[in-house]
């Protein structure tokens, strides 16, 4: 029984290594160019970026209508709410939860 399992298994290893020799298929061919004129494109784009340039597909987004501005300060009323330290601190540190 060892020995059959043994014959099996080198068979099969043998098949495997037969079909990972065969010629390439050119679909396969043509789908690995694709991939490698991606891929340098990719790289081109990776160059502009880390030499400061910018891509010319990619542009300069404005602000979001109706999200906060993150260039402003905004005030927190805090009137009621507990807190630590002392009541009339010059920097006030608020922790902000939210339970759904």
């Amino acid at each position: 029984m060892t020995k059959r399992l043994g014959t099996l298994l080198v068979s099969g290893f043998v098949a495997l290594g037969l079909v990972g020799c065969q010629k390439a298929d050119d679909a396969v061919v043509k789908k690995l160019d694709e991939i490698s004129k991606k891929l340098d494109k990719l790289d081109d784009i990776e160059k502009k970026l880390a030499g400061g340039g910018r891509p010319s597909a990619v542009r300069p987004r404005g602000p979001i209508p109706g999200r906060p501005d993150p260039n402003q300060v905004y005030a927190v009323p805090i009137e009621g709410s507990p807190f630590k330290g002392a009541k009339h601190a010059k920097v006030t540190i608020v922790e902000g939860f939210e339970f759904a």
